[in-house]
């Protein structure tokens, strides 16, 4: 069995929700962060960051008061305190609802055991920047994003709970709407529990690094309190679940400056050995399925379909066009041998549609990259067999979105569940 238990979560008072919640920290840069504190101190910014307002540099000091202010904002009622309780959570763009999802609290020992599933690896740097913010606050305010496949019982208990009012309601930062219901009745409660636990895995969708961080934090705990027994709140770590048919998966696509000192035609001759090449023309076109992918060079725009004996191979990677580029033409061919590090290689967003192609069209036609390469998405399906092989993707396989504001539900990890 998987644990999701629901947890006495700290949020904005509903008239605050709007001035408290903020993008995520990494968004802003540090004038940014002072202009929006000095506009608005009631903004979660100004718990999280007193490094920038305050200029403290004793870390010691810059501890306390990150703590400090957390403690300051729930005792002016900025901040409220739940009994324990799950939370439904909606965002909507557009009047387009993109995503639906449970927030409730994972156990630290379901992912040691294998029970929560990453697709990706992790960067040292990034990760010791989570470890210094939850040692620094002691709380979480961005819950990991985790995903299952779809399921009916999970799916009716939402749509009757979101039948009714929400929590809170309001327009963040962003422009997109954003609705929280608390789930306390205790029927209710117990439902969810139930039809979520029967689940075999969950599937971290976004949020590697926060997962790794907290595990660290847990581990840290329990070494100065080798006595515990489990009901701590440090055994477990917020998330929110989000069944995988309202995950926005987006491309996430290629640039590379040169073609390693190879002609156009010596190139694509080298590509036809694991691709059927097509000329288009100059007449962008988006990716119509997996294994087709997009190539733009010298004006030009090419149509790759991987040749049938190179899919799938192998299992799990091999259903991935970024896997099968990268094996297949950024080592042997461009000899970019690690993509994670090579500068000759830069990364960018797609967008699901023509819109990203046109990106990549951009950026080569300014001169600054010679080849850009545009993926169809990945889907969720694809991303859960990679996980269950216990494989990892390669660097910005996927782009998922939406992503959450900070401050909104918030996880203290001092208190008990």
């Amino acid at each position: 069995m998987i644990e999701f238990k629901p947890f006495k979560g700290v949020r904005p008072a509903k008239q605050k929700a709007a001035q408290v919640t903020s993008e995520n920290v990494e968004n802003y840069s540090q004038e940014e962060i002072v202009k929006e504190i000095e506009k608005n101190p009631e903004s979660f910014l100004n718990i999280v960051k007193p490094i920038v307002v305050d200029n403290l540099s004793d870390e010691e000091k810059v501890t306390a008061k990150v703590r400090h202010n957390f403690e300051d904002f729930m005792s002016d009622e900025i901040l409220l305190t739940d009994r324990k309780s799950y939370y439904i959570y909606e965002q909507e763009n557009n009047n387009e609802q993109i995503i639906i999802g449970i927030i409730g609290v994972i156990s630290i020992d379901d992912f040691v055991a294998g029970k929560i599933k990453p697709h990706e690896d992790t960067i040292e740097k990034k990760e010791k920047i989570f470890d210094e913010f939850l040692n620094s606050a002691h709380f979480q305010s961005d819950p990991i994003l985790l995903t299952f496949p779809e399921n009916q019982s999970i799916e009716l208990i939402m749509s009757m709970t979101t039948r009714h009012s929400p929590t809170l309601e309001f327009t963040g930062r962003d422009n997109h709407t954003h609705r929280l219901w608390q789930v306390k009745d205790r029927l209710v409660v117990k439902q969810l529990k139930t039809a979520i636990e029967k689940l075999e895995a969950f599937y971290i969708a976004d949020g590697h690094h926060r997962m790794v961080s907290a595990k660290r934090y847990t581990d840290k705990a329990r070494e100065e309190e080798p006595d515990f027994f489990g009901g701590e709140a440090f055994n477990y770590a917020m998330a929110i679940l989000v069944p995988d048919n309202h995950l926005k998966i987006y491309d996430y696509n290629r640039l590379v400056k040169d073609l390693n000192e190879l002609s156009k035609e010596e190139f694509i001759e080298k590509l036809s050995t694991v691709f059927t090449v097509v000329e288009k023309g100059d007449e962008p076109y988006f990716p119509s399925h997996k294994h087709h992918i997009s190539m733009y060079l010298e004006g030009e725009f090419y149509s790759l379909y991987v040749n049938q004996e190179y899919r799938g191979i192998p299992t799990g990677l091999g259903e991935l066009d970024t896997y099968l580029l990268e094996e297949h033409v950024l080592k042997p061919i461009l000899n970019i041998q690690n993509s994670r590090t090579n500068d000759r290689l830069k990364f960018i967003k797609g967008t699901g549609d023509m819109d990203g192609v046109l990106k990549i069209k951009e950026k080569v036609d300014s001169g600054k990259f010679t080849i850009g390469f545009s993926f169809y998405p990945i889907s969720p399906e694809d991303m859960r067999l990679v996980a269950d092989e216990g494989l990892i993707m390669p660097p910005k396989s996927t782009y998922i979105e939406p992503k959450f504001l900070s401050g909104l539900t918030i996880y203290d990890l001092e208190d008990y569940l």
